[in-house]
């Protein structure tokens, strides 16, 4: 019964992670971006060799936001982003896209 009550309690955690991730998605805003970090991976046993960038953003409506990526991604999708640079974050996409 206990194994039960388990599977339960992870279907409905799997099933309120999408559904917060599909609301997340549907958001579309437009903003520009305050600070870039950059954060080295944990490393704890030298498997993990994988770099994080942290971009935290205001909107135009005022609210602040942080988007987390790998470096690697981030070089990719936003090879000249610096602070001020302005994102559109489209409904239906999982990150901004960078403006001229």
């Amino acid at each position: 019964m206990n194994l039960f009550y388990g599977i339960l309690a992870a279907i409905a955690l799997i099933a309120i992670i999408m559904l917060f991730q599909g609301k997340r998605r549907q958001q579309a805003w437009r903003g520009t971006v305050t600070k870039i970090k950059e954060r080295p991976a944990a490393n704890i046993d030298d498997l993990d060799t994988k770099d994080f960038v942290d971009i935290y953003y205001k909107t135009e409506a005022g609210k602040t936001g942080k988007i987390h990526i790998y470096k690697k991604k981030f070089d990719e999708m936003y090879p000249n982003l610096q602070e001020g640079s302005r994102l559109i974050k489209q409904a239906g996409k999982h990150f901004p896209e960078m403006t001229a």
